[in-house]
């Protein structure tokens, strides 16, 4: 397997392990919700190979559902579809199969990878044996957290605390650069938990001009991309587009590659002026 120094050398138009799971992703993937068309998320997986999908069932999908509906037949194996369930409290196992079971029947799909978001606790006896019987049954693949907590990531990492760790969701972007501390380096080097980060753009904070230090031009969102990818202990960067213009001008950070010195020398001191 490509060590994390090697991978930040690598063309980030190829595909990488998503950690533990073994499944081959994107650099880039794409989130449900914001208005981007079937269409576009289709040209994305055929020309730049995007197979890494997050769904969030409480935003508008259509759209994501239906690029899924046309790619699923021919490349089911490829993709990675990701569908998202926020930990709430009182969310019980049956609920859990019942939630995966209506959604499967929604995207017309056999199999999703499963995540659970605003995880800050263990899981429930309960609810981790209803998660190994739809693992078992082949309904669920792998399972994955989300938090904004992120000493909770490397706890969960080390075993002290229970929740699903095939793969993580991370908040970390140029201005909240806090994973560098908290989380990246207290991964385990072996069998480690795939890495994908959400919020680049620091929700384009980082692209108005009027957040910018005096005299600096604002970034361009594939300067943030390009910032995540460029951190050898990720994988994978969620970019949530609302047009296929905006999607094209994106999925630019993968042939442009990951950032020099320079480059970074001048997103991180503008992001470093927006948190202060």
């Amino acid at each position: 397997m490509t060590s994390p120094s090697q991978r930040t050398l690598m063309d980030l138009k190829e595909r990488v392990p998503l950690g533990r799971t073994g499944q081959m992703v994107s650099r880039m993937g794409l989130a449900s919700g914001y208005g981007v068309p079937a269409a576009a998320i289709e040209k994305a997986f055929h020309e730049y190979g995007v197979n890494y999908l997050y769904v969030s069932p409480y935003v508008n999908l259509g759209n994501m559902a239906q690029a899924m509906r046309n790619l699923a037949p021919s490349h089911r194996e490829e993709l990675f579809i990701v569908l998202a369930r926020p930990l709430l409290g009182g969310f019980g196992g049956l609920r859990l199969e019942s939630f995966v079971e209506r959604w499967l029947k929604k995207l017309g799909l056999d199999w999703v990878d499963l995540l659970f978001q605003d995880e800050r606790k263990p899981l429930r006896q309960k609810l981790s044996d209803r998660v190994q019987q739809l693992q078992d049954g082949g309904k669920v693949r792998f399972v994955g957290m989300s938090s904004h907590d992120r000493p909770l990531f490397s706890k969960v990492a080390r075993g002290e605390v229970k929740a699903p760790a095939d793969f993580f969701h991370v908040r970390y972007n140029a201005v909240h650069t806090g994973a560098e501390q908290d989380v990246f380096p207290h991964l385990p080097r072996e069998n480690r938990p795939g890495i994908v980060i959400f919020t680049a753009t620091c929700w384009r904070k980082l692209l108005k001009p009027k957040r910018m230090p005096a005299g600096e031009r604002p970034l361009a969102a594939p300067d943030c991309y390009r910032f995540v990818l460029s951190h050898p202990d990720v994988n994978v960067c969620i970019t949530a587009p609302s047009t296929a213009a905006r999607m094209e001008e994106n999925l630019r950070a993968l042939d442009a590659g990951p950032l020099d010195e320079e480059e970074m020398a001048r997103v991180r001191r503008i992001g470093k002026h927006i948190y202060d």
